[in-house]
């Protein structure tokens, strides 16, 4: 995370309330990993704020929702939950890993995936039900299958860890650009897209994830050059299908930079 929004961060974890009436599941054990549900009622009961936690063992990684052609992106059915009208899941701002011809989106690091619920019936007991598949990975990539489940009645305890825990996480999202940090042009060439971004003073490094239709796999991509804050990628296409017609498409952006990022969606043009 950029040192900008390290003090932002902390006020928001300092000066939040208690977390009064949070719920957890139990910890769901794995190789490598320990995943577990946590949630915190709004104080009027019309929403819930819950995540998705998974505690990686040095060494380990896993994936974000889109991590290229060699990732497992996160698979989440809340199917037999109660009292639940909608469920929104996001995901912080990835980091990548791998070879450049083999790069990969994901976290190397413990992470919560944030989880906004909309209750049927607000003040009424919420029965929160996750089973999942992720890939926990060190030399060897393991799919994980877990079931978890949480009860958030408004009869829990305060936990202050566990507020602070989603206020973390949400501000890890990727947020809106900016003029100094956001997707300038895209360009379609036939095997490739040359994408143009402008960065943050000072940023030195960056990478980009491209989002598509469900089909299409996209391998994220570093920056080849920096220069005057300025970044230029190139991002592959062989893996697209092969009637895809990416000047036609609207892609989603997701520019990583010092662990900040901003999410824009644009279409490619022709040169």
């Amino acid at each position: 995370m950029k040192i900008r929004n390290l003090a932002a961060v902390l006020s928001l974890i300092l000066f939040a309330p208690a977390a009064a009436n949070a719920a957890e599941s139990s910890w769901f054990h794995t190789d490598g990993a320990k995943l577990r549900l946590i949630s915190l009622p709004s104080a009027d009961g019309k929403k819930l704020d819950a995540g998705l936690q998974i505690e990686l063992e040095s060494g380990w990684k896993t994936y974000w929702r889109a991590p290229g052609a060699s990732g497992l992106p996160p698979i989440l059915d809340f199917q037999g939950s109660q009292n639940i009208a909608s469920t929104k899941v996001e995901y912080p701002v990835p980091t990548t890993f791998g070879d450049d011809q083999n790069l990969t989106a994901g976290y190397t690091r413990s992470v919560t995936f944030p989880i906004s619920i909309e209750p049927l019936f607000a003040n009424r007991p919420i029965t929160l039900k996750l089973a999942g598949l992720v890939g926990i990975c060190a030399e060897v990539c393991i799919p994980v299958q877990f079931e978890l489940s949480l009860i958030e009645d408004g009869k829990g305890v305060s936990q202050r860890d566990i507020a602070s825990t989603l206020f973390q996480a949400r501000a890890n999202l990727a947020g809106q650009s900016t003029d100094n940090f956001q997707i300038k042009s895209v360009v379609y060439r036939k095997d490739r897209l040359d994408v143009t971004a402008s960065l943050p003073e000072g940023s030195d490094d960056s990478s980009l994830m491209v989002e598509g239709p469900e089909s299409w796999y996209l391998t994220p991509a570093r920056a080849h050059k920096i220069e005057d804050q300025t970044a230029y990628f190139e991002v592959n296409l062989k893996d697209i299908p092969k009637q895809a017609k990416p000047e036609e498409t609207v892609l989603k952006f997701t520019l990583v930079s010092d662990g900040a990022g901003v999410e824009m969606s644009m279409k490619p043009v022709r040169p």
